[in-house]
């Protein structure tokens, strides 16, 4: 048993950096067109933004699932926040790049984010998923109370489910990367973005 468990954590690991991967092919510039993003039917994502000034908090766990000791996961959520900056007109006010996981089941959550001067929230989300070609049904979903920009897209690694779902308004940019998962509900990325967003007091 001990063998099985541990070949199902190999696995898991090597899908979770497989899909770190995929994530930061978002900040390398992918030079395709932002009109290469697949356009479906469906409502809207983008409702107005809060009048007061936003920023992005790390929370002590997302969703109940509390932080991964991954070190190597850790960075590459890290290595995507920093990526997110390129969308930023001027420097970072705040930022996210965290890991959640449980030890030994799914989901697991990648969660980078940042806030700032986000000049052009569709552009921005058009670009970031144009460059995540090996997702499929990219879509809007509800931004939730916060307003702005959001969609979601689901592939899969080595057999694992992967979703990705972004938002972009004028204070911030941000994503969660779940492996594990073959789709996140509006109401799950809602209550994700609520943990990570907060007003300036």
């Amino acid at each position: 048993m001990a063998g099985t468990g541990q070949a199902g954590s190999g696995r898991r690991a090597a899908a979770a950096g497989m899909l770190a991967f995929a994530v930061l092919m978002m900040a390398g510039g992918c030079a395709r067109a932002a009109e290469t993003v697949e356009r479906e039917s469906a409502p809207r994502s983008t409702s107005p933004s809060p009048s007061a000034a936003m920023r992005v908090v790390q929370p002590e766990t997302l969703t109940g699932i509390p932080e991964s000791a991954s070190r190597r996961l850790r960075e590459q959520a890290q290595q995507n926040t920093d990526n997110l900056k390129q969308f930023l007109d001027g420097e970072a006010t705040s930022e996210v790049g965290s890991v959640y996981a449980l030890r030994d089941s799914s989901p697991t959550y990648l969660l980078s984010a940042v806030s700032g001067k986000v000049t052009d929230p569709k552009s921005s989300l058009d670009k970031s998923f144009a460059d995540l070609p090996k997702l499929a049904g990219v879509k809007p979903t509800r931004p939730g109370p916060m307003g702005g920009e959001a969609r979601c897209g689901s592939g899969e690694t080595e057999g694992v489910p992967v979703t990705v779902c972004m938002w972009a308004d004028n204070d911030t940019i941000g994503m969660v990367a779940v492996l594990g998962m073959p789709g996140v509900s509006p109401s799950l990325f809602v209550r994700v973005r609520s943990q990570v967003q907060r007003a300036v007091a």
